[in-house]
């Protein structure tokens, strides 16, 4: 079984990661964000087919995983609920996941009409406004093994769903950006090292990919709020697009030659997001996880070179643990979790540095087939 858990970890590798670049709006897995979201080369399971659908072969396993994810600043809350099956063909992989996620962020604006504050009488153009941040992702991922133990290939076809509003006076609603209904498709391949190192190789949003809510020439849409043009404070709205065209690439290592100790370096490539100024945003980060016993330690960091700029570069660190109990043929395994991601340096969403927590409660099942 560890030997089959080696190479699945091998496999992920240079394949996706749903990082801060934000390919699952909201929810990204717990074990994926407590490695700082560089986990492509050794995950498995639920979270391979969250973020590397050609690792889902290299591991017999069936999971069932609810997952929440809570961003504090921009109020980001996020559920998933995904399922993955590689126990019914040596060579095929299934996985099936529903993500949502919910934020509030908060905007500031120059009102074009007074508004009478009556704590002291005087009149005040400036004004606060609440956005409702909704984005869904139905997906379906599929693992082929082609080389057997060797090289695998996945494929993640789904549907995807973005929208920004806010209500009037009136209580009419209107959109601050433009929405996304969209298919889009996720491709990747891994390449195993006879478990010792995986590299993997991924594109995301290949179709379905959709720009930021706002960029430095473009504010969001709030005449609907009466807002003077050029006044917009984007305040806690998110920069970076919810479903950007990525290629993102990995390397993990397993120096002792087993899944309880792996090195991950990740990068991701954002094509969408600085598109307005020709600049392609760059992701790079490190990793490690460490299993003692049952309980899994992790950790990561990550660099984010955002805009051509070095002013608004950021840095984050991660961690996490869980309790991971592998499930007896015909029995009921568990694998619980908690992580946090943590921005250190750089300018912040709204003026505060970045907090974002999940926790995941899945179970694993080995039927007797």
């Amino acid at each position: 079984m560890m030997r089959r858990l080696a190479t699945i970890g091998l496999a992920g590798g240079l394949l996706g990661l749903p990082t801060v670049a934000e390919a699952h709006p909201g929810v990204e897995g717990t074990r994926n964000l407590s490695l700082g979201s560089v986990a492509r080369s050794s995950s498995f399971g639920t979270n391979a087919a969250l973020i590397n659908p050609s690792n889902m072969p290299f591991v017999q396993s069936f999971q069932v995983e609810p997952i929440y994810q809570v961003g504090i600043q921009g109020r980001r809350h996020g559920l998933g609920f995904v399922i993955m099956d590689s126990l019914n063909n040596a060579r095929v992989s299934i996985g099936l996941g529903y993500l949502v996620m919910r934020g509030s962020p908060t905007v500031s604006f120059t009102s074009d009409d007074p508004v009478r504050v009556p704590a002291d009488g005087e009149t005040s153009l400036q004004r606060d406004l609440e956005l409702v941040h909704v984005a869904h992702e139905t997906f379906g991922a599929i693992g082929i093994s082609v080389v057997k133990g060797w090289l695998s290939i996945g494929l993640k076809p789904k549907y995807q769903f973005s929208s920004l509003r806010y209500r009037d006076a009136m209580g009419v609603a209107h959109d601050a950006h433009e929405r996304l209904s969209a298919f889009g498709l996720d491709t990747s391949m891994t390449l195993n090292f006879k478990g010792w190192a995986a590299v993997s190789a991924l594109g995301n949003n290949l179709v379905g990919n959709h720009p930021p809510a706002f960029t430095a020439d473009r504010e969001l849409d709030l005449s609907g709020a009466g807002a003077a043009a050029g006044s917009v404070d984007p305040g806690t709205v998110s920069p970076l697009s919810d479903f950007p065209l990525t290629f993102e690439h990995g390397l993990s290592v397993f120096p002792l030659h087993t899944p309880d100790f792996s090195l991950n370096f990740d990068g991701v490539y954002d094509f969408t997001t600085y598109k307005h100024e020709k600049h392609t945003r760059t992701v790079l980060g490190g990793s490690a996880e460490f299993v003692l016993g049952p309980v899994p330690l992790r950790f990561g960091t990550q660099w984010d070179g955002r805009g051509k700029s070095s002013t608004d570069d950021r840095i984050y660190v991660a961690g996490g643990l869980g309790y991971v109990r592998a499930p007896k043929d015909g029995g009921v395994g568990v694998d619980i979790g908690a992580g946090v991601r943590q921005q250190v340096t750089g300018p912040g969403l709204g003026g505060q540095l970045e907090t974002v927590i999940s926790v995941n409660l899945g179970l694993r099942i080995r039927p007797n087939l």
